[in-house]
Parts: C-alpha cells; structure tokens; sequence
C-alpha cells in the first residue's frame, strides 16, 4: 500500500484533501452538538487548535484560513513528491513526510467519531446528569494523551513492518501531544499566578 502511495503524488493529495476537509467538518458537528445536548460544556473551544477556535465556536462552514491552509499544504504534500520521489530518488523520504501528515489526521478522527457517538448516546439515552466542565488545561491533556497513544501504536507498527509512512505519523503525533502538553502546563502556570 505504501508504494502505491509513492508512485504519483495524486494519491497522497486526495487522501490530505480528504482527511483535512473532513476534520473541519466533523469538529464543527461536534461542537454543535455538544452543544444542543449541553451536558459537556469546553472553557473556550472544542477546537484546541488555537488558530481555528473562532471559526469553529461561530460554526463558519466557510474558514478562509482553513482554505488557504488546505491550498498551502497540498501545493506542499505535491512539491514534496517532486523533491523526494522524483528528484532525490527517496520514496521512503516523501512516505515518511506524508506519514507525518496523514496520520495525524488519523488519530483526531478517532476523537471525532468518539465525540459523534457521546453524542448520539447522549440524544438517544441521556446517561449523564448535570453540566460536566471541560477546562482547557484538561482538554489538553486528554488530547495529549490520545496522541501519545497513537505515537506509540504507530511507533509499534513502523518497527514491525519496517515502515516510513508509521515513523511519520509516530513523530507528529508525539510532536502535537507534546504541544498539547506545553498548553496545559501553560494554563495551570497561568491559573498559579492569580
């Protein structure tokens, strides 16, 4: 499957179009949702990517920076090829920068579609009483734990097959736990100062 991704840049362009433009979508479904159902509430944003929390709290189904982020990382996934694959000769270069890119977006779609079903339990048969609070500083933990997991499962599956593609998806996926993990630790320094 892997070389089949190294063979033209289309398939690898569909796939980060694809999963891009999906994660969007599916957080706005969720935080419109969390929010009918009121029962989880997130101090700020459902979206922890800082950039995007606006779009996301007013429910734009048209983000300009989300476009123009799309654009941008294409035009970057398609040069790359180019570079690795075709100039350098490095498929397995390019497998582990698309790795990098693709899994990623992996791992959150998992959250998405744990969120989505919270959700419609939530509708169908309640289960929870109350407001349950979500501060940021735990949002960002539990995210932070969700990608170290997916660090370590695609850590796991790149030594047993030898795999760029799951080294990649490893490296972004403990990157952005570890991002996470700096704003949580950033909002509790914030909350010991007052």
């Amino acid at each position: 499957m892997e070389n089949y991704l190294a063979v033209s840049p289309i398939p690898g362009m569909v796939l980060w179009i694809i999963l891009y433009v999906s994660d969007y979508y599916l957080t706005l479904i969720s935080a419109r949702g969390f929010r009918e159902v009121d029962v989880f509430r997130f101090e700020g944003s459902l979206e922890l990517t800082p950039q995007f929390q606006k779009d996301i709290n007013e429910q734009n189904h048209l983000s300009k920076r989300h476009i123009s982020y799309l654009i941008i990382y294409t035009l970057v996934v398609l040069i790359f090829w180019f570079l690795a694959v075709w100039y350098l000769k490095a498929d397995w270069l390019y497998l582990f920068y698309l790795g990098a890119f693709l899994l990623l977006e992996v791992a959150v779609h998992f959250r998405h579609f744990r969120n989505l079903r919270q959700i419609s339990l939530l509708k169908k048969i309640g289960g929870v009483e109350g407001a349950v609070i979500f501060r940021k500083r735990f949002s960002y933990m539990l995210s932070a734990f969700d990608l170290y997991s997916f660090a370590a499962l695609f850590l796991l599956v790149s030594v047993l097959t030898f795999s760029p593609f799951f080294l990649g998806g490893m490296l972004t996926c403990f990157a952005t736990g570890y991002r996470h993990m700096s704003y949580a630790r950033r909002e509790i320094s914030q909350l010991d100062l007052k």
